[in-house]
């Protein structure tokens, strides 16, 4: 029965590292091995029954709560439809919170079952085949006409965030490898990513991957050497030089044209169209501050911007999401969803910091920042991610602190 048990668990990690190797490859095949992990991992909680304890915590319990919240509002305001319809992806949200949960909950219980430094190698493992995939699939895209780079999503956007929490994620294992070939790897590495990034003409992750990537290093060494700051400093200094002119300057000349439209009342684009959903969200959540219907959310909105015409590009995409974790829930589940999403977050930072567990935290602050303008959770490949790498944080095991 032993050796059930454990190859359960080791099935579960590996499909769990296929799906992050897939990521920004195949999206199909992607979500096929996130749910060959649950099966697995229900499968492995039901021969563990006898051992499942709830102390200490696990971050499961917030997403699970999540999860449940999101049916439970679904439920609430869906039952009078049939069918296909606008509710559709908050269900399939829900439904992966929730089912993730146990996957993180299995992964997380029973790590026991595989030694950290054998996890460190298939995650490096694993890690190194999606980036290098991923960077491969863009860098061929942009030579066969792609105006912007989609990888296996065909949203850049989204690939975007991936991308980088995935690059982030290869960085971070081969820090753990402690050699000085990989150190010089990793200044190559995020330099590299960053032109990647810059590809796919994401302005939030062309802003944030190099921040997040500084903190992540910072945290994990907590001291380093100014030389070697030095050095790769001067290393993103030519590097944005390179690319001024051609990905950098015409992202922001494009941020402050349209800064500067809003102000003049046009909010028709990009940048525009974020300002004036996420008024129209706040107000949404003022009005109705224990929660409202999709259709009660754009018929209010509508008159809302009939007496506020400067924020009409609201209107386009209000039965899509409004460009904020934050305020998608509070125009929608009232104050409750939002206290709960910030509970969520809260709570997996509070672990991060407590087992010092770098992953984790980068990873949760990456869909923290992103989700101040876009809704992560609900797009079904970057849930499918995030998902997969709050499992597999679970796994690791800070080397300040030994086993736990």
């Amino acid at each position: 029965m032993e050796k059930v048990k454990l190859r359960l668990y080791q099935l579960t990690v590996f499909f769990t590292l296929v799906s992050l190797a897939l990521s920004l490859i195949t999206s199909g095949k992607q979500r096929e091995f996130f749910y060959f992990a649950i099966y697995a991992s229900i499968i492995g909680l039901f021969f563990e029954r006898k051992n499942i304890t709830f102390r200490p915590f696990s971050i499961a319990l917030p997403i699970l709560l999540a999860g449940m919240f999101n049916f439970a509002w679904y439920m609430l305001y869906e039952y009078p439809h049939e069918g296909m319809n606008i509710y559709n992806g908050y269900l399939l949200a829900s439904k992966k919170l929730i089912l993730g949960s146990i996957l993180i909950f299995y992964l997380d219980r029973f790590k026991s079952y595989i030694s950290a430094e054998a996890f460190q190698r298939y995650f490096l493992l694993a890690s190194g085949i999606g980036f290098f995939l991923a960077s491969a699939y863009a860098l061929w895209q942009m030579t066969h006409g792609f105006e912007r780079a989609e990888m296996g999503i065909n949203r850049a956007t989204i690939s975007a965030y991936i991308y980088s929490v995935l690059s982030l994620a290869f960085i971070y294992g081969l820090y753990l490898q402690k050699k000085m070939a990989a150190y010089v790897a990793v200044g190559v590495l995020i330099l590299f990513s960053w032109v990647i990034i810059f590809l796919t003409g994401t302005r939030a992750a062309m802003g944030l991957y190099l921040i997040i990537s500084t903190l992540m290093t910072l945290y994990h060494f907590r001291k380093v050497q100014l030389k070697t700051v030095f050095i790769f400093l001067g290393s993103v200094a030519v590097l944005s030089a390179l690319s001024y002119n051609t990905y950098i300057k015409p992202r922001i000349d494009m941020t402050v044209n349209e800064i500067n439209s809003f102000k003049q009342g046009e909010d028709d684009t990009s940048l525009g169209a974020r300002f004036s959903m996420w008024t129209v969200g706040i107000e949404n959540g003022l009005a109705h501050p224990l929660g409202q219907s999709i259709e009660n959310r754009e018929k209010w909105t509508g008159n809302y911007v009939t007496d506020h015409p400067h924020f009409a590009a609201s209107m386009i995409y209000i039965n899509v999401h409004l460009h904020n974790e934050f305020i998608e829930k509070y125009s929608l589940q009232g104050i409750a969803g939002g206290v709960l999403l910030a509970f969520v977050f809260i709570s997996l930072l509070v672990e991060g910091f407590r087992k010092h567990n770098t992953l984790l935290l980068m990873t949760t602050l990456s869909l923290l920042l992103y989700g101040l303008t876009d809704v992560i959770l609900l797009s079904p490949e970057a849930g499918t991610f995030f998902l997969v790498m709050f499992a597999l944080c679970t796994i690791y095991r800070s080397p300040r602190l030994g086993v736990r």
